[in-house]
């Protein structure tokens, strides 16, 4: 049998994730100043119109990058809610779900034998009561699940859209390093710039557009509080959202 996943099997892949997207963007930004240092310092040497396209090709690097750090600003906002979210998702299971589910058994197991012997009204409504506390304490068991079910649903989204920005970053930091090692000559610069404005457009474009798929689920998950509404507002055997009641005082 399969261990039982734990929270650290989301949570470490989503830190290394952010691990990935922080050091790559610190080596992607340098590498860009890089480049730009180099325009600056063969300026001269370039003329006024080569001058006015390797800039239109920096200024699009540099929206494609800008569009990523937007993405990464915001996901660093959220990386330790995120972190929370699969926590409180994994203790809905064990320590709601696990715990109450062991009393499904006990509700209707007789304590003693001799009461497999007992009749009349009061056995009747003890046994009425035991029915009800069994139902009860099935539906939590069942809401429990749904609820974390439904909380990590939303933190697997949020871990998914970490891995695949460190992706993104991972790819946009090699374009540029890979632009900074081969714009070594005043000849080799224009061409690596106009390589490098090609490859970071298609690599962001395209991942970007997963990002929006990704996020999509995030939404949808994030839609099915109505369900969460109608699951936690059923009182056919909790009354009223209370326990039902063993003994009436």
């Amino acid at each position: 049998m399969q261990p039982e996943p734990t929270h650290l099997e989301y949570g470490e892949p989503f830190n290394k994730a952010f691990d990935q997207i922080r050091s790559g963007i610190d080596q992607g930004v340098a590498a860009f100043n890089e480049i730009v240092d180099r325009v600056n310092d063969w300026k001269w040497l370039l003329g006024p119109v080569a001058l006015w396209w390797i800039k239109n090709n920096l200024d699009d690097v540099r929206d494609g990058l800008n569009s990523v750090l937007d993405r990464v600003d915001y996901a660093l906002e959220h990386q330790l809610p995120v972190l929370s979210l699969i926590n409180i998702s994994f203790q809905w299971v064990n320590d709601v779900k696990t715990p109450v589910s062991d009393l499904s058994f006990v509700t209707t197991e007789p304590v003693n034998e001799n009461l497999a012997k007992w009749t009349g009204d009061a056995a009747s409504s003890y046994n009425a009561k035991a029915v009800k506390q069994k139902a009860a304490v099935d539906e939590t068991v069942l809401r429990a699940e749904f609820i974390s079910q439904w909380l990590f649903k939303i933190a697997k989204a949020n871990v998914d859209y970490a891995v695949e920005l460190a992706k993104i970053v991972t790819g946009l930091t090699g374009k540029l390093v890979q632009a900074a090692t081969e714009a070594t000559t005043v000849i080799d610069l224009p061409w690596a710039i106009s390589t490098l404005a090609k490859s970071v457009g298609d690599l962001v474009t395209a991942g970007l557009n997963l990002l929006l798929t990704i996020g999509q689920r995030f939404v949808d998950a994030l839609g099915n509080v109505r369900d969460l509404a109608t699951q936690v507002g059923d009182y056919s055997k909790l009354p009223e959202g209370r326990w039902p009641e063993a003994v009436r005082g």
